[in-house]
Protein backbone atom coordinates (compact mmCIF):
# COMPACT_ATOMS: atom_id res chain seq x y z
CA UNK A 1 0.00 0.00 0.00
CA UNK A 2 1.26 3.77 -0.76
CA UNK A 3 1.76 6.06 1.44
CA UNK A 4 -0.56 8.50 -0.26
CA UNK A 5 -3.68 5.59 0.28
CA UNK A 6 -2.27 5.28 3.77
CA UNK A 7 -2.56 9.26 4.41
CA UNK A 8 -5.99 9.48 2.24
CA UNK A 9 -8.46 10.51 4.63
CA UNK A 10 -6.57 10.72 7.99
CA UNK A 11 -5.83 13.90 9.78
CA UNK A 12 -2.31 13.74 8.13
CA UNK A 13 -4.21 13.58 4.46
CA UNK A 14 -3.58 16.50 1.72
CA UNK A 15 -7.07 18.34 0.97
CA UNK A 16 -7.65 17.48 -2.96
CA UNK A 17 -6.66 20.78 -5.04
CA UNK A 18 -10.52 21.15 -6.66
CA UNK A 19 -11.97 21.09 -3.47
CA UNK A 20 -9.56 23.85 -2.27
CA UNK A 21 -9.72 25.54 -5.98
CA UNK A 22 -13.45 25.01 -5.05
CA UNK A 23 -13.03 26.84 -1.37
CA UNK A 24 -10.96 29.47 -3.24
CA UNK A 25 -13.26 30.62 -5.75
CA UNK A 26 -16.29 30.39 -3.91
CA UNK A 27 -15.00 32.02 -0.52
CA UNK A 28 -17.39 33.21 2.57
CA UNK A 29 -17.52 36.56 1.46
CA UNK A 30 -21.02 37.78 3.21
CA UNK A 31 -20.81 37.72 6.86
CA UNK A 32 -23.28 39.13 9.61
CA UNK A 33 -23.08 39.34 13.55
CA UNK A 34 -25.60 38.30 15.50
CA UNK A 35 -26.18 37.88 19.56
CA UNK A 36 -27.43 34.21 20.33
CA UNK A 37 -28.25 33.80 23.97
CA UNK A 38 -25.97 36.28 24.89
CA UNK A 39 -23.40 35.19 23.02
CA UNK A 40 -21.48 36.56 19.04
CA UNK A 41 -22.38 34.55 16.32
CA UNK A 42 -20.82 35.21 13.58
CA UNK A 43 -23.25 33.62 10.33
CA UNK A 44 -20.73 33.46 6.92
CA UNK A 45 -21.95 32.63 3.66
CA UNK A 46 -20.55 32.31 0.27
CA UNK A 47 -21.76 34.06 -3.02
CA UNK A 48 -23.50 30.09 -4.08
CA UNK A 49 -25.58 30.99 -0.99
CA UNK A 50 -26.31 34.18 -1.78
CA UNK A 51 -28.17 33.44 -5.07
CA UNK A 52 -29.98 31.05 -3.46
CA UNK A 53 -31.01 32.92 -0.42
CA UNK A 54 -31.87 35.48 -2.90
CA UNK A 55 -34.35 32.99 -5.14
CA UNK A 56 -36.57 32.12 -1.88
CA UNK A 57 -39.78 33.52 -1.36
CA UNK A 58 -39.20 32.92 2.47
CA UNK A 59 -36.33 32.98 5.13
CA UNK A 60 -34.13 29.84 5.54
CA UNK A 61 -34.27 28.30 9.19
CA UNK A 62 -30.80 27.03 9.89
CA UNK A 63 -30.77 24.62 13.40
CA UNK A 64 -27.52 23.84 14.77
CA UNK A 65 -27.63 20.90 16.58
CA UNK A 66 -25.02 19.47 19.37
CA UNK A 67 -26.77 16.07 19.42
CA UNK A 68 -25.36 13.68 22.31
CA UNK A 69 -25.54 10.25 22.15
CA UNK A 70 -23.19 7.89 22.21
CA UNK A 71 -21.09 10.55 20.08
CA UNK A 72 -21.36 14.17 20.54
CA UNK A 73 -22.44 15.33 16.43
CA UNK A 74 -22.72 18.60 15.30
CA UNK A 75 -25.61 18.86 13.11
CA UNK A 76 -26.91 21.78 10.83
CA UNK A 77 -30.41 21.39 9.46
CA UNK A 78 -31.93 23.28 6.73
CA UNK A 79 -35.97 24.49 7.28
CA UNK A 80 -38.26 26.66 5.39
CA UNK A 81 -40.61 26.76 8.50
CA UNK A 82 -39.90 25.96 12.23
CA UNK A 83 -41.60 26.17 15.19
CA UNK A 84 -38.26 26.53 17.28
CA UNK A 85 -37.76 30.22 18.55
CA UNK A 86 -35.40 31.74 15.82
CA UNK A 87 -32.97 34.52 15.76
CA UNK A 88 -32.81 36.87 12.28
CA UNK A 89 -29.64 37.27 10.80
CA UNK A 90 -31.17 39.50 8.23
CA UNK A 91 -34.42 39.20 5.75
CA UNK A 92 -33.15 35.87 4.40
CA UNK A 93 -31.84 33.63 6.96
CA UNK A 94 -33.20 32.75 10.88
CA UNK A 95 -31.35 30.69 12.93
CA UNK A 96 -31.45 28.58 16.44
CA UNK A 97 -29.41 26.23 18.17
CA UNK A 98 -30.45 23.49 19.96
CA UNK A 99 -28.48 20.60 21.92
CA UNK A 100 -30.27 17.28 22.14
CA UNK A 101 -29.80 14.11 24.42
CA UNK A 102 -30.57 10.96 22.46
CA UNK A 103 -33.66 8.99 23.52
CA UNK A 104 -31.32 5.70 23.18
CA UNK A 105 -27.51 4.93 22.45
CA UNK A 106 -27.99 2.32 19.20
CA UNK A 107 -25.19 2.73 16.74
CA UNK A 108 -28.14 1.78 13.98
CA UNK A 109 -30.83 3.99 15.25
CA UNK A 110 -28.35 6.84 14.98
CA UNK A 111 -26.75 6.55 11.82
CA UNK A 112 -30.16 6.61 10.22
CA UNK A 113 -32.34 8.65 12.28
CA UNK A 114 -31.27 10.66 14.94
CA UNK A 115 -33.62 10.01 17.94
CA UNK A 116 -34.85 12.43 19.82
CA UNK A 117 -34.77 11.86 23.99
CA UNK A 118 -35.17 15.24 25.43
CA UNK A 119 -33.97 18.62 23.87
CA UNK A 120 -31.23 19.61 26.46
CA UNK A 121 -32.23 23.49 28.60
CA UNK A 122 -29.72 24.21 31.22
CA UNK A 123 -27.68 26.49 32.30
CA UNK A 124 -24.78 24.58 30.63
CA UNK A 125 -26.41 24.89 27.24
CA UNK A 126 -26.12 28.32 26.82
CA UNK A 127 -22.28 28.24 27.17
CA UNK A 128 -21.88 26.02 24.41
CA UNK A 129 -23.36 28.13 21.64
CA UNK A 130 -21.22 28.11 18.71
CA UNK A 131 -19.29 31.02 17.63
CA UNK A 132 -19.40 30.77 13.98
CA UNK A 133 -21.35 29.19 11.11
CA UNK A 134 -20.63 28.45 7.64
CA UNK A 135 -23.05 28.27 5.32
CA UNK A 136 -23.00 27.11 1.33
CA UNK A 137 -25.28 26.11 -1.60
CA UNK A 138 -23.68 22.97 -3.47
CA UNK A 139 -24.48 21.16 -5.98
CA UNK A 140 -28.50 21.64 -5.16
CA UNK A 141 -27.89 21.00 -1.43
CA UNK A 142 -27.47 23.18 1.56
CA UNK A 143 -24.44 22.51 3.68
CA UNK A 144 -23.37 24.51 6.87
CA UNK A 145 -20.90 24.00 9.72
CA UNK A 146 -20.37 25.40 13.01
CA UNK A 147 -17.56 25.93 15.43
CA UNK A 148 -16.45 27.18 18.57
CA UNK A 149 -13.29 29.66 19.65
CA UNK A 150 -10.00 28.09 20.27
Amino acid sequence: MALGQILQGSYFSIESPLRLLDRWLNAYRHHRSVVLENKYLRVEWTDRANRALQTRFEPLIIEMQLYFSCVVKKRVLFHNSSELDVTDVNNSIKITFRSIQSAACDPEAFAKSYPVGKVLDSPAVTKMIPSRLSIDFHQGQWQGDFNYKS
